[in-house]
């Protein structure tokens, strides 16, 4: 039962031709099994919330004060942020028919260039173009300081250590004020190539070694259901 970070829905146990592919006791017993790792998994992961999402919940009167999340230590199993828990809830496991066995492991995050779960789990280091950097020029609109400015555009944005900011924007009428303009991008949103570490987080094969132990009970139920 390897861990795999390429399930996909053609994969599921309810899709007819994995239907068709095995018998109802096999498929029971691998989708159950499946399920109790992920299960598993996903209980591993502890919530914490978004410096962003704090800062929303003190403006509604739902929290006193911001405090700024902490990542989980290496070897433990990696944070779930609130509000979007991505790490958790793109976690599939499915059939594989190669091997009449089933497959499990988070997929690659939305809008994500690496597959950060699968980083998690062994630890590694990646390169990436950042793509929240830009390149200002004289007629584009761009930052021209971080705070507001009356009848200027203020927006809210969320800097680097995912802090949320307001900026303010205006067209850009001079090469003076596009680098000022590409000077305040950098220092919002950091380099245009970013060098990342990922200390090993692994939450599956705990999960797995933890869950395997239970597999043959898991048989002889499906078994005799």
């Amino acid at each position: 039962m390897p861990i795999t970070f390429n399930v996909t829905t053609s994969m599921f146990f309810d899709r007819p031709l994995v239907k068709a592919a095995m018998n109802d006791v096999s498929r029971r017993a691998l989708s159950r099994l499946g399920a109790t790792i992920r299960t598993f998994a996903r209980r591993s992961m502890r919530y914490t919330t978004s410096e962003r999402e704090q800062a929303r919940q003190v403006g509604a009167g739902k929290r006193k004060r911001i405090r700024p999340p902490q990542p989980a230590p290496p070897g433990s199993p990696p944070r779930a942020v609130h509000p979007h828990p991505w790490i958790r809830q793109f976690l599939f496991y499915g059939y594989d028919a190669a091997n009449k066995s089933v497959v499990i492991g988070p997929t690659r995050l939305p809008g994500s260039q690496i597959n950060i779960p699968a980083i998690h789990e062994k630890g590694g280091s990646v390169t990436i173009r950042n793509r929240r950097r830009r390149l200002r020029r004289v007629g584009d609109g761009g930052e021209v300081r971080v705070g507001g400015c009356a009848g200027l555009t203020t927006s809210e944005v969320t800097d680097l250590r995912g802090r949320p900011v307001m900026v303010t924007f205006a067209r850009l009428s001079t090469a003076a004020q596009a680098a000022r303009a590409n000077r305040l991008n950098a220092e919002l949103y950091g380099p245009t190539i970013q060098h990342l570490f990922y200390p090993a987080r692994p939450f599956m094969v705990p999960a797995m070694m933890a869950v395997l132990p239970s597999t043959p009970a898991l048989w002889k139920a499906k078994l005799a259901a």
